[in-house]
C-alpha cells in the first residue's frame, strides 16, 4: 500500500504562486499607452459607484466702479453634469491538477496565458479610453460592451450646437465646418475654434497654448508631415511650415483606425496646456487594474484573474475640435 501524500499539490502551487508573482513584477511598469497621451485626468474615487461631475462658466468681466461705489457682485452659472457609472471588467485563466500531473510540458504555456491576461487588461484600457473619440461623432454607444460617459447636454462629444444654460447664450460649435479631410489648412481651422471657443456664459475660453493632434495609423505620415516638415507640405511654394514652430505634436492609437472599429479618416486636436478638470477626458478607477489566485479545494484547480472597475468620458468639450474627415 502506497504513503499518501498531502504535501505534492500544495508545493505545486506555490510554486506556480511565486512564478505568477514574478511575471507580475515584470509586468507591473508596462501602463496602458493610452495614459502617455497626456490628454486623459486620472480620478480615483474610494468608495462611489456613480462619479459625477457639473462644470461652471467663467466670471463676467470686471466692471469699472467709482470711487466710493461698490464693486459689483458676479458668479458662476453651473452648466451639464457627467455620471461615470463604475464598470467591472476582467478575465480568469486557470489550471488543473491533473494537468501538473500528467501534462507538466502544459503548465509554461498556462502561465503565458497569465502573462496574456495581464496583457488583456492594458488592451482593455486602451481600447475603452479610445472608444470615447471613436463615439465622439455620435450622441449614444456604438457598442454597448463600451459605454461612454457623456456630457447631459444632450449632443455628441463634437457637434455644432453645444447648448449653453445661460438664457441668450447661442449654440456653440467644436466641429471642424464640412467635415473636411485633415491638412495644414484645416488643422489650422481646428486651432482658431479652440482659439475663439466661447464658453456657457459667451466670453471666450482664452486659450494661448500648444496643441495635440490625434490621428488613426492611416493618418501618421500625413500627420508627420504637416506637422514635422521646414516648408509648408504637399504644395509647390516653399512658404515656411506654419506648424514646425513645434506647438503642434501628434499622437497616432491603433484603436481609432478602422481595423478596430473606428475611421481611417477622423481626426481630432487638442490644447494640451491645461490640467486637472479643464482636461477634456477623464478615467476614473474605483478598483485599478489587479491581480488575484487561489485554489478551488473541491476542483483542484488553480485560478489567476485580472480585473478593475473604472469608467471613461468627458466632462468639457471645449478644449478640443474634430473633424471625422468625410468631407473635403
Amino acid at each position: 500500500m502506497g504513503v499518501m501524500n498531502t504535501n505534492k499539490w500544495f508545493e505545486f502551487v506555490n510554486g506556480v504562486s511565486a512564478r505568477v508573482n514574478e511575471i507580475i513584477k515584470d509586468s507591473e511598469d508596462y501602463n496602458p499607452s493610452f495614459l502617455n497621451s497626456g490628454l486623459w485626468e486620472v480620478v480615483n474615487t474610494a468608495d462611489d459607484f456613480i462619479y459625477r461631475t457639473e462644470g461652471v462658466t467663467s466670471l463676467g468681466y470686471h466692471e469699472l466702479f467709482d470711487e466710493g461705489a461698490s464693486i459689483k457682485e458676479d458668479e458662476t452659472f453651473p452648466q451639464y453634469q457627467t455620471e461615470y457609472v463604475m464598470q467591472q471588467y476582467g478575465k480568469i485563466v486557470s489550471f488543473t491538477q491533473m494537468l501538473s500531473k500528467t501534462r507538466s510540458t502544459m503548465i509554461e504555456k498556462k502561465l503565458n496565458e497569465v502573462q496574456e491576461n495581464l496583457e488583456s487588461a492594458r488592451k482593455t484600457l486602451n481600447k475603452r479610453a479610445w472608444q470615447v473619440l471613436v463615439d465622439g461623432f455620435v450622441a449614444t454607444d456604438s457598442k454597448p460592451g463600451l459605454p461612454v460617459a457623456r456630457l447631459s447636454d444632450g449632443v455628441s462629444m463634437y457637434s455644432t450646437a453645444h447648448p449653453s444654460k445661460v438664457p441668450g447664450v447661442a449654440n456653440r460649435s467644436n466641429r471642424v465646418a464640412s467635415n473636411p479631410v485633415l491638412s495644414e489648412t484645416n488643422l489650422f481651422s481646428a486651432t482658431q475654434i479652440i482659439e475663439e471657443q466661447l464658453d456657457g456664459r459667451g466670453l471666450p475660453i482664452g486659450y494661448e497654448g500648444n496643441y495635440l493632434l490625434v490621428v488613426p495609423p492611416a493618418l501618421r505620415k500625413l500627420a508627420q508631415e504637416i506637422t514635422g516638415s521646414s516648408l509648408r507640405s504637399d504644395t509647390a511654394n516653399n512658404d515656411v511650415n506654419f506648424f514646425a514652430g513645434g506647438f503642434m505634436n501628434f499622437y497616432v492609437s491603433t484603436y481609432l483606425g478602422a481595423s478596430n472599429g473606428g475611421s481611417n479618416t477622423a481626426w481630432y486636436v487638442f490644447a494640451t496646456d491645461v490640467s486637472g478638470p479643464r482636461k477634456t477626458l477623464k478615467y476614473v478607477s474605483l478598483i485599478d487594474p489587479k491581480v488575484d489566485q487561489e485554489t478551488d479545494f473541491d476542483t483542484k484547480t488553480h485560478r489567476v484573474s485580472v480585473d478593475a472597475a473604472n469608467a471613461f468620458g468627458y466632462s468639457t468639450w471645449e478644449m478640443t475640435a474634430a473633424s471625422d474627415g468625410t468631407g473635403v
